[in-house]
């Protein structure tokens, strides 16, 4: 039976992050691509991960050779970070609905690093994440760990 996120889990991750999510390609080697967005499921057992399907060519091809999929999502204020991992994810429609939460995902994510000091990079933001040429992921998660540097990092907070 597919894991439930808490409800914690389920706000932080719909919350202010920087977000990059990992396969490995046919040969062997690691792939990684920023995600720019986040919709978890009313129920808690799935999330759509969004991100740029021309950035992220690598992921997807691994993907879709049938690789397994790791999110990892962190706050830049905090550094609380969680690691998701799946067996295997699937693609599915963007929607503007998606497409709003990418924005509303990227702009957060900017004004954080705004009011950390990083003003430059949030004028790239736009540009860089923009919803343009959006892919969206549907995941499972098997397994939820605390990636939060710190003596519980690596801890497994759920598993199916």
């Amino acid at each position: 039976m597919p894991l439930a996120l808490s409800p914690d889990q389920a706000a932080f991750l719909q919350g202010t992050l920087s977000m990059n999510v990992g396969a490995v390609g046919r040969d062997g080697w690691p792939c990684v691509t920023r995600a720019q967005g986040i919709s978890v499921a009313r129920d808690r057992r799935s999330l759509t991960v969004l991100l740029s399907a021309a950035r992220g060519q690598a992921v997807l091809d691994a993907l879709a050779a049938g690789s397994g999929i790791t999110l990892v999502a962190s706050r830049p204020l905090t550094h609380a970070t969680l690691q998701l991992k799946a067996a295997r994810t699937g693609r599915v429609p963007v929607t503007a609905a998606l497409r709003a939460t990418s924005a509303r995902c990227v702009a957060a994510f900017g004004a954080e690093l705004a009011s950390l000091g990083y003003g430059d990079a949030v004028t790239a933001l736009a540009a860089i994440l923009s919803t343009d040429t959006l892919a969206a992921l549907r995941i499972v998660p098997d397994i939820v760990f605390d990636q939060t540097p710190g003596p519980q990092a690596g801890t497994v907070l759920a598993r199916a």
